[in-house]
C-alpha cells in the first residue's frame, strides 16, 4: 500500500509540475533593439561605394543629394543610403511668438517627403563652407559651417551650421545625426572658429 502511495505522490507531483505555469522570459530591450536595427539594415538600398569610403566623401554626398535646382528628382535612394538606422535630422527653430528655441526631430523618411514636395517648386543648393572635426575612434562629431541658395550662385537664402555625427562600422561610414540652426533663428552670425565657448 505504502509503495502505491509514493508512486501516486511522484506522478501528481511531477503532473502539477509540468502544468505549473512557465515564468515568461523577460524582454531585453537591448537585444530587441540590435534584432530591430539588423533587420532596417537589410532593408537600406545600398550605398554607393563611393559616398562611404572617407568622411569627406560621405560629407560631400551628404549635401550633393539634396541639392539641385526646382523639379529636378533628388536621388532619394542615395540619400536613404547614407543614414544608419534609427538616425535624425534636428533643425532648430523659433516657433511664431515665442522667444525661446524648439528642436523639431525627424527621420530621414520624414525628410524625403518634405523634399520631394518642396524641391517640385524651388531650388536649393547647400555647400559646405568649413568644417572643424573631433573624433575618437570611429565616433566622429563635425562642425559643417554651410550656406544655403535657390540656385547655384543665386543669392545667399541661409547660412548656419550642420552638427553632424558619424560612424565607421568598419566597413563603412554612416550618417548617425544632423543637428543645425542657421543665424537667422540663432540671432548672431557664425563665428569663424564654431569651437569658441
Amino acid at each position: 500500500m505504502s509503495r502505491l502511495l509514493v508512486a501516486c505522490a511522484v506522478l501528481l507531483g511531477a503532473t502539477s509540475f509540468a502544468q505549473a505555469p512557465a515564468v515568461p522570459e523577460k524582454p531585453n530591450p537591448l537585444k530587441a533593439s540590435a534584432e530591430r536595427t539588423q533587420a532596417a539594415l537589410a532593408r537600406l538600398p545600398k550605398a554607393k561605394p563611393e559616398d562611404v569610403k572617407s568622411q569627406d566623401a560621405i560629407l560631400k554626398a551628404l549635401y550633393d543629394v539634396i541639392s539641385g535646382p526646382a523639379g529636378a528628382p533628388r536621388d532619394w535612394q542615395r540619400f536613404r543610403s547614407l543614414f544608419y538606422p534609427g538616425a535624425q535630422l534636428i533643425p532648430l527653430a523659433k516657433p511664431p511668438g515665442a522667444t525661446t528655441l524648439a528642436a523639431r526631430p525627424i527621420t530621414p523618411e520624414d525628410y524625403v517627403a518634405w523634399g520631394q514636395e518642396s524641391t517640385a517648386t524651388h531650388g536649393f543648393f547647400e555647400k559646405e563652407i568649413a568644417r572643424q572635426t573631433h573624433a575618437f575612434g570611429a565616433l566622429v562629431q563635425v562642425m559643417s559651417t554651410y550656406e544655403a541658395r535657390g540656385t547655384q550662385d543665386g543669392l545667399l537664402i541661409a547660412k548656419g551650421v550642420n552638427s553632424i555625427q558619424l560612424f565607421n562600422d568598419g566597413q563603412r561610414w554612416w550618417v548617425m545625426n544632423i543637428f543645425w540652426i542657421d543665424e537667422k533663428t540663432a540671432g548672431l552670425a557664425v563665428p569663424g572658429d564654431v569651437t569658441q565657448k
